[in-house]
């Protein structure tokens, strides 16, 4: 759902074996359906950690790859919300590691 808020709608993490691969990403409420965000996880999370802060109006997400090989991977970041309109917002999380 487009109208509920501004969040990537896929997350690639791509860099070489060694390196600090980190991405920030803006998640924006739409200011009609104001929402918290009251839990996170991932699928796997073996390949990824995450973190989310909540500012004013808006969050922020960062993920930091955690592979220490070459190869790729896919995980999904959950969001849960305590909105009625949309309960969750699920990115895809990809990683390409050289």
């Amino acid at each position: 759902m487009n109208s509920f808020a501004r969040y990537p709608r896929r997350i690639s993490l791509e860099g070489k074996v060694g390196e600090k691969i980190s991405v920030k990403h803006t998640i924006v409420p739409e200011p009609q359906y104001k929402f918290d965000i009251v839990k996170t996880y991932a699928d796997n999370g073996q390949h990824i950690e995450f973190s989310l802060e909540k500012q004013t109006s808006q969050f922020t997400l960062t993920i930091t790859n955690k592979r220490k090989t070459s190869g790729r991977y896919w995980d999904r970041i959950h969001l849960i919300t305590d909105s009625k309109l949309q309960k969750e917002i699920t990115i895809p999380v990809s990683g390409l590691i050289k």
